[in-house]
Parts: structure tokens; C-alpha cells; sequence
């Protein structure tokens, strides 16, 4: 069954994400969240930049997006704008520790879920030491970035600097042959 859906998976997240962001994100104040979206989609954009000769993942072809830059583009413009405001909407600023940890695990387990299934249906494939687990650490680093970033954008930028600069050496990303 995931074969014969598999094609239509990018587009049909790429519709579903921003309908269930417009229902239950909080689009009263967008213009309270708009920079941190704005940052996610950039730090992807550059991601994407960094790995396009070496990639960590490589999304494949599929349904109206016949390329990586291509889902690279709808990954930026479409699905991590949703995450990050409902990953904010929701976010409880003045929770205990305990519920944060969570609230941030719930988060990493659904996006995990949701990567494993386009992982089985040959929409994602991993390369140069990239794995799940990989993707779990990340979004357990990520989503309080995202936070950070909500409140504090200058110690976003710097954290999202040091941890490119620590990903580009332990995944020995060749810099020198950026296009």
C-alpha cells in the first residue's frame, strides 16, 4: 500500500501540514511567529545549500516535485513554516521542565514517524552517516532552537552556527567543493 502511495506523499504532507496549521495554529499573530518561520526556512535553505554535493538526505522524486530542490523548496516553503507554528502555538512558555522535555518529545516523535514513513516508501534515503537516529538528536536540538529563536533570535543564529560548523566537521561535509 505504501508503494502505491508513496508518490503522492510530498504533496498530499504539503496540503495537509498548512490546512492543519490554518485550523489549529494561531494565525491571529502570525506576525508574532513570521521571523521564526522566516529562520527555519532559511537555516533549511541553508542546509540544503551546504549538502547539495554531499547529502545527509536526499529526497527523490515524486508527484509534481520531480527534483531534490524541488522538495527542498516545498520542505521550506511549506511543511517547516506549519511545524513551527504549531510547534509554537502550542508551546507552553511557563511549563516545568518535565512537561517541556514532553511537549519536545511529542514533537520529535511525530516528525521522526512521519520521516520513517517517507524513509519505507522511497521518498527519503539517507547517505554520508545519516540515519534516524540522527534525525531524533536533531529535532531534539531543534525544536528548543526554534523556541530560542521565538524569544531570543541572536542565541538562535549563534547555536545554528556552531552546531552547522560541528555537523560539517563530524560528517566531514567537503565545504571546499560548494557549487
Amino acid at each position: 500500500m505504501l508503494t502505491t502511495i508513496s508518490p503522492y506523499m510530498p504533496l498530499t504532507l504539503s496540503i495537509l501540514l498548512p490546512i492543519v496549521a490554518w485550523l489549529f495554529g494561531d494565525w491571529r499573530n502570525w506576525k508574532k511567529y513570521y521571523p521564526t518561520i522566516l529562520f527555519l526556512s532559511v537555516a533549511s535553505l541553508i542546509v540544503f545549500l551546504l549538502t547539495h554535493n554531499y547529502p545527509l538526505w536526499k529526497f527523490h522524486s515524486s508527484f509534481l516535485f520531480p527534483n531534490r530542490t524541488l522538495q527542498e523548496l516545498r520542505l521550506a516553503l511549506f511543511i517547516l513554516p506549519s511545524i513551527c507554528l504549531l510547534f509554537l502555538t502550542f508551546y507552553k512558555y511557563k511549563s516545568r521542565i518535565i512537561q517541556l522535555f514532553f511537549y519536545i518529545t511529542f514533537w520529535v516523535v511525530l516528525l521522526s514517524v512521519i520521516e520513517t514513513l517517507l524513509v519505507k516508501a522511497s521518498i527519503l534515503t539517507y547517505h554520508n552517516g545519516w540515519n534516524i537516529w540522527w534525525t531524533v538528536l536533531f529535532w531534539y536540538v531543534s525544536l528548543p532552537v526554534i523556541r530560542l529563536h521565538h524569544t531570543n533570535p541572536f542565541w538562535a543564529w549563534l547555536s545554528v552556527l556552531v552546531l552547522t560548523i560541528l555537523s560539517i566537521v563530524y560528517f566531514e561535509i567537503p565545504i571546499s567543493k560548494l557549487a
